[in-house]
């Protein structure tokens, strides 16, 4: 059975290791694609989740709190008897001993719920296997991202959160010389919108660090075999926990640190800020962002983008002129 998770910070290693095949919802092909009747306020990724759910009613979906949209997305989801589907409760504060109990005591939770479909209760063994699989994986992909263009490479860390794997494009098509550094960063980036990449560089720009939610943000660090190999479960946890870079934690200083380094070694020279409609969490980073690493930042609706709008591209490249 496919169990489908709504967020990159739930860890597709527990899920993997009770049996099923974990797959970010939102690197699949059908998802987010046509227009969405979306009421004033509404995120568009939220009801996209929802309605993707609501047609692989054979799957089990893991929703989350990271924000109280895809809260109400569960709620109206699981309503309906029958249906697969779990809240997953990440804490929105991690300075405390109890947020990282909290985030334990959530994929022990899972873990129960896993089991109720008919999956089984991992070994410590296969457990530490796969951590250290998808460990590998991630630095594959990493090492990806300078040899191709900004859309290959976001196209493959989606292949990644779909089914695992990590392959290299063909042909690898290299960013231009010359081109203009800039960071994308803000809300998910799901495949159906991959043509903003393509945008930004025709524009003359190169997209040195795509850190959406669903960018590099989401490949986090990979663990050596002696941190985890003895107790995995509390490793993964901790581990996991540990290295969520993300708008909804309170305070957001791990986002803006793990920003700040990789502006600077890439030399980003703009940031462009991609936002989802009914998103008030990062929308409302837009002057914080500018105020912190001294960068122009040129906000994106996603929704704009998805409808092809002349507007946002002339945006782009207006932006992308200025810092010339």
């Amino acid at each position: 059975m496919n169990v489908y998770y709504s967020s990159p910070w739930i860890p597709a290693e527990w899920i993997q290791a009770h049996g099923f095949e974990p797959r970010g919802a939102w690197a699949a092909e059908d998802f987010g694609r046509g227009a969405l009747p979306l009421a004033a306020g509404v995120c568009a990724f939220s009801e996209a989740v929802l309605r993707f759910a609501e047609t692989h009613s054979e799957a089990a979906m893991i929703f989350t709190t990271t924000c109280d949209q895809l809260r109400r997305s569960f709620d109206v989801f699981a309503a309906t008897p029958g249906r697969r589907a779990f809240l997953f409760n990440i804490p929105a504060t991690w300075q405390s001993t109890a947020a990282d109990r909290m985030f334990q005591s959530e994929l022990e939770r899972l873990g129960r719920f896993l089991e109720e479909l008919g999956g089984h209760s991992p070994s410590t063994t296969d457990l530490a296997n796969i951590i250290e699989h998808r460990g590998r994986v991630r630095q594959d992909l990493l090492e990806l991202a300078p040899r191709c263009s900004a859309r290959q490479f976001a196209e493959a860390i989606a292949r990644f959160h779909e089914n695992g794997s990590c392959a290299a494009p063909d042909p690898v098509l290299p960013p231009a010389a010359g081109a203009i550094p800039l960071a994308l960063v803000g809300g998910p980036l799901t495949v159906a919108q991959g043509d903003v990449l393509d945008l930004i560089e025709a524009a003359g720009a190169r997209v040195v660090l795509n850190a959406t939610e669903t960018g590099e943000r989401s490949l986090l660090p990979v663990l050596a075999p002696g941190d985890f190999r003895d107790h995995p479960f509390a490793a993964l946890a901790r581990h996991c926990f540990e290295n969520i870079a993300d708008v909804f934690q309170r305070p957001n200083t791990r986002l803006y640190s793990w920003l700040k380094d990789r502006l600077a070694a890439r030399r980003a020279r703009g940031i462009v800020l991609w936002v989802h409609t009914g998103c008030d969490l990062w929308r409302a980073e837009a002057q914080s962002l500018r105020e912190t690493f001294q960068l122009p930042v040129l906000v994106l609706e996603a929704d704009e983008m998805s409808g092809g709008s002349r507007r946002e591209a002339d945006r782009i490249q207006a932006f992308v002129e200025t810092r010339r």
